[in-house]
């Protein structure tokens, strides 16, 4: 448990990511990239630039899409709208759009938009729904009309996470649920609620920030539930009895689908990053069925009709081929990344498509070459705006110790990589004193201290490779005797030493989709068959590696009227049709704006006439409404 638990800090806190062979890499704005030590330390907040600014965009297409209408959020804040939204849900005549942490985080919540003319959308600004200060919200808004003893109306629910810098405090985490009834309107419901307890069998003042949820209204037990994704016990599915949303309850604390199912997979070697990451409930006869992303656990399939602890079955698992088949189609052998992130079941429930999330289009190796732990690896993230590991540039040769690296006099002139201690001064001033002194690379550890085993994003610029790890791999980097991880964190740093290291990369594209074949009986057991896997050609070719922005899938909403239709939100490479069926999966349409795409969420919407939309949220606009005339 906490081998999982230290890969999804490490994980959530990546960026520009340098990994131990093929450590699966996860969705770059989910951590906030850690806390500074002191203001002024230069911890960054984790996020891609996307492709504002000189990013570049793949060409404009319109492939049996017509963009019916879209319409900008507006940022109360007045910093712009560069990564400022997130997911996309929509009830009634009103799209609801997730404000995220970017550019900066503050004014972030839920933005209102009216969509009754899908043509001309329009933001009510009036109605805009806030998170806590310090808070913000991302993935998985839902809307569902609620009729309990305890509650009659619309319910909007959506996730809170920490912005960077800030400390969490009673007003922070959990999940918050509004009345939406009147969607100009909304009224708070219940505010940072979830998962309180802590591993020592108490209470937290807050509940654990929570990156999605999904609720459901079951009509055996009439009781509402809603299951979580607990950013800090990420093996762990929380769920909730919300039929009084004004008084939850947890009721279930205990599904590590690991522990219980086994859902691990013990080969190919790298896929140790294993979370729970998103969900969709649906009923199936007489069963509810979660369709849980449990990231290089694969994709789960369980009956959560009763969601008590010990009532929670496995129906079906997925498992990763041992090479990647998207490289393997392009004559590369090597292993997959992982990262089950969101899948929906057909509306025959006869096939399943999930979206395998990866940020790093290169496959990145860190290891240690000699002294004790030779052939050790390690996780290392590079700095926000130094030079990048890729296939040109390796950091490679025997390391020196130069301290904190806060004085320049005090560094020893030299050549190579060189290993720094974190604290003290800014990661901007160990950088620029290490390149002073003829330094061609830098490799910085966590300082001694109880969370150790994390790392950050570092706010820094330079001409050199430079990237962060924990004090794990710095202790061993640093040769020490014995060190163990579980007690890395009090072991004093030595006055001198340095191990040869190598970190190289090579191109494995981009994140894509598979297409499984699912069958999921009255009662027991199932299976999930992979079909097929699907990619844009260009998140699979490394002229697109950079410039062009994040090439990897997102999100899927199937048709639900077509059992054979789906649609897509790729990040840069835009909006995705796709056809699917026993035979496989195929694209047949597409959009990308003149000026480029950014897609987060996509969801389908019919309006009151039954008229077919496809609604998707670009991070750096708000609201696009799409028809498909395939």
């Amino acid at each position: 448990m906490l081998r999982r638990r230290i890969d999804r800090v490490l994980a959530l806190s990546a960026v520009t990511v340098v990994l131990g062979a093929g450590v699966a890499t996860a969705h770059p704005d989910h951590g906030g990239g850690g806390r500074e030590d002191f203001p002024g330390e230069g911890v960054a907040d984790g996020l891609y630039k996307q492709h504002d600014g000189d990013e570049g965009h793949l060409p404009a297409v319109a492939r049996n899409v017509t963009l019916v209408g879209k319409a900008k959020v507006t940022n109360p804040s007045g910093a712009g709208n560069t990564g400022r939204v997130a997911d996309v849900t929509a009830f009634g005549d009103y799209a609801y759009l997730t404000a995220f942490r970017a550019p900066t985080c503050e004014r972030t919540g839920v933005h209102v938009m009216d969509i009754s003319d899908p043509a001309h959308p329009v933001e009510v600004t009036s109605a805009f729904i806030p998170t806590s200060a310090g808070s913000y919200a991302g993935e998985g808004i839902q809307v569902e009309h609620v009729e309990t003893p305890f509650f009659h109306g619309d319910l909007l629910i959506h996730q809170n996470e920490t912005c960077p810098g800030a400390t969490p405090g009673a007003d922070s985490g959990g999940i918050s649920l509004w009345d939406v009834s009147d969607p100009r309107h909304p009224k708070a419901v219940k505010l940072h609620t979830g998962d309180f307890t802590n591993a020592a069998g108490g209470l937290d003042v807050a509940p654990n920030q929570t990156h999605s949820m999904r609720m459901w209204t079951n009509v055996f037990d009439k009781k509402v539930y809603v299951a979580l994704v607990d950013d800090e016990e990420g093996t762990d599915v929380d769920i909730l009895d919300i039929t009084d949303p004004y008084h939850p309850v947890l009721v279930n604390d205990e599904l590590d689908l690991g522990e219980v199912f086994g859902v691990d997979q013990a080969a190919p070697a790298n896929l140790t990053s294993v979370f729970s990451h998103d969900m969709m409930i649906t009923k199936i006869g007489r069963r509810y069925v979660m369709n849980m992303n449990y990231w290089d656990g694969g994709y789960v399939l369980l009956d959560v009709t009763d969601p008590r602890p010990g009532k929670v079955s496995l129906i079906a698992e997925s498992d990763y081929a041992a090479l990647d088949e998207e490289r393997l189609a392009r004559g590369q052998q090597v292993s997959p990344e992982g990262n089950a992130h969101q899948s929906e079941l057909s509306p025959n429930r006869k096939f399943m498509i999930g979206t395998d999330e990866d940020f790093s289009p290169y496959r990145v190796t860190a290891k240690i070459d000699s002294g004790p732990y030779a052939g050790a690896e390690y996780l290392a993230t590079s700095a926000r705006d130094t030079k990048p590991v890729d296939e040109n540039t390796t950091i490679s040769g025997p390391t020196t110790f130069v301290g904190q690296a806060c004085d320049a006099a005090a560094i020893p002139a030299g050549t190579g990589t060189a290993l720094v201690e974190r604290g003290t001064c800014a990661f901007q001033v160990k950088l620029d004193n290490i390149v002073a002194k003829g330094y061609t690379a830098g490799i910085v550890f966590q300082n001694e201290r109880s969370d150790c085993l994390g790392g950050v994003t570092m706010a820094a610029a330079g001409p050199i490779p430079y990237v962060f790890t924990n004090r794990y791999a710095g202790l061993r980097l640093l040769g020490v005797p014995g060190v163990t991880e579980a007690g890395a964190c009090t072991t004093p740093t030595p006055t001198s030493g340095g191990e040869a290291t190598t970190i190289k990369a090579t191109f494995d594209g981009w994140g894509y989709v598979r297409l499984f074949g699912t069958d999921i009986p009255k009662s027991g057991a199932g299976s999930i068959k992979q079909i097929g896997t699907y990619a844009v050609p260009e998140s699979q070719d490394p002229k697109y590696a950079r410039g062009f922005g994040d090439l990897s899938v997102h999100e899927v909403a199937m048709d639900p009227d077509n059992n054979s239709l789906a649609y897509i939100s790729y990040y840069a490479a835009g909006f995705r049709v796709v056809q699917y069926g026993k035979n496989g999966i195929q694209e047949v349409g597409a959009f990308i704006d003149e000026d480029g795409n950014n897609f987060w969420g996509v969801e389908v919407w019919k309006d009151e006439t039954g008229e077919q939309y496809v609604l998707a949220s670009d991070r750096d606009f708000g609201l696009y409404v799409f028809h498909y005339d395939g």
